[in-house]
């Protein structure tokens, strides 16, 4: 740790799926206030907005791709698979990854891990060399969503079971100083609605059209997003007690799909991160 000056700067961008997408927010401060992170870490969403922030894309080009997905290029991502584990394949999302990532993480502006878990062994797995969008997808592979990602003898999949918001990773990257920004669903269900009868499948379609399915009532979508995100506000909380920084968009009440409120929830980012502005001036001494 620098006794004096400036300090390193690591920003740690948490798991979260659409609400992820106030990572874009967050990243537009920090670079109008002159706080450009020197390394980031990220998982799951985190790790999807942080590698292509590290691969040279500016916040303003992030936010242009994101706020122009219409449903119908959505559910273009959605390649669902026959195989029994999972309801995507996942090969639409690896394809878009390759459209906006270098290859390998040597290729990167700036130091960049991301983190995934491996159900072999039940740990987590930070990623920091080789193949950059194969991590990338590993790190956002949730379970019964998308098909793991196999690696030798691992078997990878999202790292928000893990390790959702990694900040350790960031000091281990040579952060002095960490800024976590946490984007965790609610973990609730709405009682009532007329969507109790609606497969998985189904109910995630509907929510890539724009239906929140918080508002379709309790399917076995809604249900199991619901125990995700449960397990993920607990791990999460125990974990961000580490940063020097934390930034919590308001964020917790949008589903894991709403991606065509895009500009809301980067709306969202934007806020929480200029409240944040002069913790981390003091912290980072810039």
């Amino acid at each position: 740790m620098k006794l004096f000056g400036r300090r390193t700067l690591g920003l740690a961008l948490g798991s979260g799926s659409a609400r992820g997408l106030a990572h874009i927010g967050v990243l537009r401060v920090l670079e109008a206030e002159g706080l450009r992170p020197d390394v980031i870490t990220g998982t799951s969403m985190g790790a999807v907005i942080g590698s292509i922030y590290a691969a040279g894309a500016s916040p303003d080009d992030i936010a242009r791709a994101a706020v122009t997905f219409d449903s119908r290029g959505l559910l273009g991502l959605a390649d669902v698979t026959l195989h029994r584990g999972a309801m995507l394949n996942g090969e639409h999302i690896e394809e878009f990854l390759r459209a906006h990532l270098p290859e390998t993480f040597e290729q990167l502006t700036m130091p960049f891990g991301c983190v995934a878990t491996d159900l072999a062994r039940s740990e987590s797995v930070r990623m920091t060399s080789g193949d950059l969008v194969m991590a990338v997808r590993a790190s956002m592979s949730v379970p019964l969503v998308f098909m793991p990602v196999r690696r030798k003898d691992e078997v990878l999949v999202d790292g928000f079971l893990t390790e959702p918001v990694p900040i350790a990773f960031a000091r281990e990257l040579g952060a002095d100083v960490v800024v976590a920004v946490e984007v965790t669903g609610s973990g609730t269900v709405i009682v009532n609605g007329d969507g109790e009868n609606a497969s998985l499948l189904k109910s995630l379609r509907s929510a890539m059209r724009g239906q929140s399915p918080r508002r379709t009532g309790i399917s076995g979508f809604t249900l199991a997003a619901a125990t995700l995100e449960t397990l993920e506000r607990s791990v999460t909380a125990a974990a961000v007690s580490e940063a020097d920084v934390l930034i919590s968009p308001d964020v917790h009440d949008v589903s894991a799909f709403e991606f065509l409120a895009a500009e809301r929830i980067i709306a969202a980012g934007e806020a929480a991160a200029t409240e944040a502005v002069a913790r981390i001036r003091r912290k980072a001494r810039r």
